[in-house]
């Protein structure tokens, strides 16, 4: 970065008080805003005051959300400390990557109130974002660190945890959404529920539909790529009845569809390429809280399908098939059950159990020059499950010093066992600071593909990380300003990578790699009056090593569309009690990308240059019920790219309205 660039960061972070730690109640008619100590969930299995945490935990509250209608989940996450996804800025459709900390795809686990969703027939086991609609969010919890002790697999670099809407004053309550934008872009979203003495229900529904761009960039300028359009349903159903004072019962279904067009790569148009996805997830529990004892019982079956069609009357000159068709289903089982102890006011102990069980089937179809091809691989073969117990004592307000310590035991059916720990204690130096130490390891055990598929090894062992935090956390006395300094390290030994072989199949799965990573996040908030300030900034770099032979090994950095360096401003101004504005500045550093070249059939490293955006909503509140809002995004128009060959939105906007009835 320029030394002004520098310079400007220095003074946000010493100039600014921000706060992170807060809950807002605004009144649509009055802009008084009154802070609390906000209750989180995420950082312990059950509701704690943020402050009374060690973890590194960000809120995206439902003010937030509200401001976000014109965007995906994708582009609000990529706007969040330490988090990059990769993606969010393409063509809707485009499968997002998320990186936290500059860990890789398949290291952040995604949970959906509270319940693990993934897709086990995915490579790296991601669960798409894009099949989650941002109007149905109350609020999104950020987890950072390895927090496998609580949550498991796949938490390797941390936690994100959608919390849907589910909060309500009145028996009947109801909001409708539509929106308008570039792109041919148009949303529509219903959303009903209330609450009675014994009874809470919601239902959602969410429509998106969008003409597109072109996902593939035209680097020749030939002319002639066309729009790559997205479709998409979201349905939401969630029930809770209280069959007791102290038993509550809770079930949901939510089901999620959407097709796009995709392009055949990098620069490469294709007319009839598409894919579509679906997903089904059910559940359900309860919750029995009695005065020192509460028990939870939860469950939740999850089956996606993810389907992959290039016709025939388009080909591409670099395709190698004439017809090309892939199917993947994935189906998991969760099941989990907890009891939180409570020891008087200081003290709490979590003893949990939990089972999860996936499988996955793939059938390709393709027609070429050289005949029909057909590869299947079948559910029955794939399937695996992971049994783990769990416990962790928290502790807090003794003096200047709270901690949390556990462990989980896990077993696998193939790899066998493996343990886990945290050890996070804080620290009050004084009654506006804090400082904080988070130590723990973590876990992400093999996917269903690097097992069972025709380059699977049944015998790889879990990749095992080490993480390590320290932090201080600065916060004004009605809380209402917060700023945070992280600094994290973090190594994860054998990494699964895809080795080539000189025999078939030509490849096979191993575990081989170690990657070692380290950065600093500084974050904060204020609201000073009517003006709303907001800043974050990430420095993160990492490097994998490779042993070549006993005691000789090569080193190098791989943090492939991962920035080392990404700045978010934002400025928010009540005009009045009706009318809000806000800015958003994003800075990204440039990065490293791998192309392959049909041309050549090679790959090679290319930079992406850096980048900055400037966006600007608007919202009037034509009464305590109707909202018009606007959201321009991307002000100067710049191009850029966040995957080499992929276009990214240029200048777009959103227009839309709430009611609320």
């Amino acid at each position: 970065m320029s030394k002004a660039f520098k310079t400007l960061v220095l003074a946000l972070t010493l100039g600014t008080t921000p706060i992170l730690v807060r809950a807002q109640n605004l009144s649509a008619d009055s802009a008084e805003v009154k802070f609390l100590d906000q209750v989180v969930i995420t950082a312990t299995k059950h509701e704690r005051k943020q402050v009374q945490t060690g973890k590194v935990l960000s809120v995206i509250n439902a003010e937030t959300l509200r401001r976000s209608s014109g965007q995906s989940l994708s582009e609000l996450l990529s706007r969040q400390v330490g988090i990059t996804v990769n993606g969010a800025q393409n063509n809707l459709g485009t499968n997002p990557d998320i990186y936290i900390r500059g860990a890789g795809t398949g290291y952040t686990l995604i949970l959906l109130d509270g319940i693990p969703v993934n897709d086990p027939a995915n490579l790296n086991n991601n669960f798409d974002l894009n099949l989650i609609a941002i109007d149905q969010i109350e609020r999104i919890e950020i987890l950072k660190g390895g927090q496998s002790t609580l949550y498991g697999s796949d938490a390797l670099a941390g936690v994100i945890n959608i919390i849907s809407k589910q909060r309500f004053q009145k028996p009947f309550e109801g909001q409708a959404l539509a929106t308008i934008g570039s792109y041919g872009t148009w949303k529509g979203h219903l959303g009903l529920g209330g609450q009675t003495t014994k009874a809470t229900y919601n239902v959602q529904y969410t429509h998106l539909n969008a003409q597109g761009f072109s996902s593939a960039f035209d680097e020749k300028n030939q002319g002639g790529y066309d729009n790559d359009g997205f479709v998409e349903n979201n349905l939401s159903t969630q029930l809770k009845y209280r069959l007791a004072k102290d038993l509550l019962i809770k079930g949901l279904v939510n089901y999620n569809t959407y097709q796009a067009d995709i392009d055949a790569g990098a620069f490469v148009d294709d007319k009839d390429y598409t894919s579509s996805s679906n997903n089904l997830l059910g559940g359900g529990g309860f919750v029995l809280d009695k005065k020192y004892l509460r028990l939870t019982l939860n469950y939740a079956y999850n089956a996606t399908e993810r389907v992959f069609e290039d016709d025939s009357t388009s080909v591409p000159a670099t395709a190698f098939a004439k017809y090309a068709r892939t199917d993947y289903r994935g189906k998991s089982n969760f099941i989990e059950a907890y009891g939180n102890f409570k020891f008087g006011e200081k003290m709490e102990f979590l003893l949990g159990l939990e089972n999860r069980s996936q499988k996955m089937s793939q059938v390709y179809n393709s027609v070429s020059d050289f005949g029909n091809s057909r590869e299947e691989l079948t559910a029955d073969f794939t399937q695996s499950s992971l049994f783990s117990t769990f416990a962790s004592l928290n502790v807090r307000d003794l003096g200047i010093f709270g901690l949390e310590i556990g462990g989980r035991f896990n077993q696998h059916s193939e790899f066998g066992s493996y343990s886990t720990f945290n050890l996070n204690p804080y620290f009050f130096l004084h009654q506006q600071l804090k400082a904080f130490v988070n130590w723990s390891s973590s876990f992400k055990a093999p996917t269903q593909y690097q097992l069972f598929s025709i380059y699977g090894n049944q015998g790889l062992q879990p990749e095992v990380g080490i993480n390590v935090e320290l932090g201080t956390q600065w916060f004004s006395k009605d809380q209402s300003s917060q700023v945070r300094a992280v600094y994290f390290v973090r190594s994860i030994q054998d990494v699964i990578i895809f080795r080539s072989t000189s025999g078939p199949p030509f490849g096979q799965y191993t575990n081989f790699n170690q990657q070692d990573d380290a950065g600093l996040e500084l974050d904060g908030q204020s609201q000073l009056g009517k003006l709303k300030l907001g800043f974050n900034y990430t420095y993160v770099d990492g490097k994998v090593s490779t042993e070549l032979r006993p005691g000789r090994d090569t080193a190098y950095f791989n943090l492939i569309r991962r920035p080392k360096h990404a700045i978010n401003l934002n400025f928010g101004y009540s005009i009045g009690k009706k009318w809000e504005v806000s800015l958003a500045l994003r800075a990204v550093g440039k990065r490293i990308d791998i192309y392959f070249d049909n041309n050549t059939f090679q790959s090679r490293q290319v930079e992406l240059n850096h980048y900055l955006t400037l966006d600007l909503y608007q919202e009037y509140r034509v009464n305590p019920k109707l909202k018009l809002f606007l959201d321009l995004r991307n002000l100067s128009n710049q191009r850029f790219f966040d995957t080499y060959g992929y276009n990214s939105r240029r200048f777009n906007f959103t227009f839309g309205l709430s009611h609320k009835f």
